[in-house]
């Protein structure tokens, strides 16, 4: 069976964030309009199976772009990391995160708010005794998985835990009543499927269970993203404008598209 280890300390960065943004907003009163992809990127030709971070950079002029290598516990064997410019480009290797990435993610993938440290995400645990043909299939990435290697943990790996032992554990993170994440045997991962809007705007970006995104507001309220899929790492620039996130186009393709955010 695969072990699966989940500390609730790693959901919690620091409530550091940028420069203040407006006051708690309503999402009635967005309009999220995608741009065209940014670029396009293979994994099979970068370094690095899966996918993990996004970040913006404090002048918004680059992206930094996380891929890594996966030990067979699911744990991280070796991370890579990528510039991509926000004016276009293709991702650029770089030696390690810059130290703008490190703060970014964080209050990006915090447990809590940066808004208001009492809206925070609930993490609960269910295992039970089930089928690895019933496993979940839909809404992959924002389950956590995926249908193949390259978007989180596969499903040949799923369905090998499940056969040894019939024990599936499932960790799922709520906020407001609205699932903002699953992972069934496989560690959450922060900020995969969700990112925090900065300042005080009380915003939340996140994956629902079909791939959609989706903007919460303090509220619970959502509204959806027209024509958005596959979506995982969304993340929000630090003066809230835009919104950038990876949807995935193929077996081990993504698009990075940044959408504007107006209020």
């Amino acid at each position: 069976m695969l072990t699966v280890l989940l500390s609730l300390a790693a959901l919690c960065g620091s409530q550091a964030t940028p420069a203040a943004s407006p006051a708690p907003q309503s999402v009635t009163a967005l309009t999220v309009s995608p741009a065209a992809p940014l670029v396009e990127f293979d994994l099979r030709r970068l370094k690095g199976q899966l996918v993990r971070e996004l970040a913006w950079s404090p002048d918004q002029t680059e992206l930094y772009l996380q891929t890594y290598d996966a030990n067979r516990d699911a744990s991280i064997k070796t991370r890579y990391h990528y510039l991509i410019p926000v004016a276009g480009g293709a991702p650029a290797a770089v030696d390690a995160p810059p130290g703008w990435a490190v703060a970014y993610h964080q209050w990006k993938s915090a447990q809590a708010s940066p808004a208001d440290a009492g809206w925070k995400i609930d993490v609960s645990t269910e295992r039970k005794v089930q089928s690895a043909t019933s496993l979940p299939m839909g809404g992959d990435l924002a389950r956590g998985g995926s249908v193949d290697p390259t978007g989180g943990i596969s499903v040949e790996t799923v369905t090998a835990a499940a056969a040894q032992s019939g024990n599936v554990s499932i960790y799922s993170m709520r906020l407001s009543g609205q699932v903002v994440g699953e992972w069934t045997n496989h560690p959450i991962v922060p900020g995969l499927t969700f990112g925090w809007a900065p300042g005080q705007s009380a915003l939340i970006a996140f994956a629902d269970l079909d791939g959609a995104l989706r903007i919460m507001d303090r509220t619970g309220g959502t509204v959806r993203v027209d024509q958005s899929r596959d979506v995982t790492l969304p993340s929000w620039s630090p003066d809230g404008s835009r919104l950038a996130y990876l949807q995935k186009t193929g077996r081990s393709t993504f698009a990075v598209i940044v959408a504007t955010v107006t209020r």
